[in-house]
């Protein structure tokens, strides 16, 4: 079998599954909206605008699905820039990076072990604690910025970051390796760590006049700890 027969039948495999699973696991037309902070998160991450976005969970699935064999395809094409990076593997595009979690076994698969930013964090007004099978996530929030702490399950640690433009650079907190990106344009900055048994994540998003350092951002990040 040659690569392009080889592409084409991965690909047909791929898209009669996706459509199968989303006929037999989803009831069509059931209504969703995704919170506030999610929206935000995302809009951060793939650096479009805030905006309110009601979609469907067929819909959601099937975009996934679309998105994932396009990323699929796309490292078999051009796997020459799928990198190991530290902790991390990188599949970087033109416009965005899409970062997984390398293969650990020995990680942990549920959070037996919590961690928290035990830095003061008494200036955010707004907080609040969501809890997922794949993720913990902190959100604090005041008129200035909104900080995202995220403890992810490595094994599902999978996100895609808008990067065009901006550097990715290695930075160690606590002692650990992880990265940073500093999303200028979009007064936005993320720290991603990995401590051996968790991927920690501080996303933070302030007002285009307001100055929030790498600095201020290291600071929160080493005071992460684990408190459970």
């Amino acid at each position: 079998m040659t690569d392009l027969e080889f592409e084409q039948y991965i690909t047909s495999v791929i898209k009669e599954y996706g459509e199968n699973y989303i006929d037999e696991a989803l009831i069509d037309n059931t209504p969703h909206k995704f919170s506030r902070e999610f929206e935000r998160k995302m809009d951060i991450l793939m650096g479009k605008s805030h905006k309110k976005i009601k979609i469907t969970p067929k819909n959601l699935l099937i975009a996934i699905t679309a998105a994932l064999l396009a990323v699929f395809i796309m490292a078999m094409s051009v796997s020459a820039v799928r990198e190991a990076f530290i902790n991390f593997f990188m599949n970087i595009f033109d416009t965005n990076t899409v970062v997984q979690s390398v293969e650990d076994m020995d990680a942990p698969l549920d959070f037996i072990d919590k961690y928290e930013i035990t830095a003061d964090m008494s200036d955010y007004e707004n907080f609040d604690i969501s809890e997922f099978i794949s993720e913990r996530e902190y959100t604090y929030e005041n008129e200035n910025c909104t900080i995202y702490f995220t403890q992810y399950i490595k094994e599902y640690y999978h996100i895609s970051i808008n990067t065009e433009g901006y550097d990715i650079e290695t930075i160690y907190i606590n002692g650990c390796e992880g990265f940073y990106v500093d999303m200028y344009n979009q007064n936005g900055k993320i720290i991603t760590w990995d401590n051996g048994d968790y991927v920690l994540s501080i996303l933070v998003s302030c007002d285009v006049d307001y100055k929030f350092s790498k600095n201020q951002l290291i600071d929160i990040a080493n005071s992460v700890q684990k408190v459970e």
